[in-house]
């Protein structure tokens, strides 16, 4: 009696073993041939970090003063478009760069190169 107990507790986990067969996949030849048996979600991602470039340039002024002010609000109006478009915090870093202003024609405008550093999903 025992014995059937046993045999009877251990019926479910012997029901719930699974076996995998390959058959009729050539492994002679040139032709490389891996085999992947994976069970459950794949949860490791994996990424790649990626330097860039932007320009950032502010508007027009006839003045100096008020053409530095209008390219620290592009700077500050460029990082927080960043910063929105950043998703699961992908965003490392984030720079304007160092302004450089000029004047044509009785408009100063001032404008630098700002760079970024993101995480990038590639897998």
């Amino acid at each position: 009696m025992k014995k059937f107990a046993v045999i009877f507790l251990m019926l479910p986990f012997l029901a719930q073993a699974q076996s995998v067969g390959i058959k009729d996949i050539p492994a002679d030849g040139e032709a490389e041939t891996t085999i992947e048996i994976k069970k459950g979600k794949n949860t490791q991602k994996k990424f790649e970090v990626v330097t860039n470039e932007d320009e950032i340039e502010g508007d027009a002024a006839p003045l100096l003063k008020d053409a530095r002010v209008n390219w620290k609000k592009a700077c500050a109006d460029w990082k927080s478009e960043t910063k929105a478009l950043n998703k699961e915090n992908q965003v490392i870093s984030l720079s304007c760069g160092k302004m450089e202003c000029a004047t044509v024609s009785m408009e100063s405008t001032c404008q630098s190169k700002a760079k970024y550093t993101v995480k990038v999903q590639v897998q």
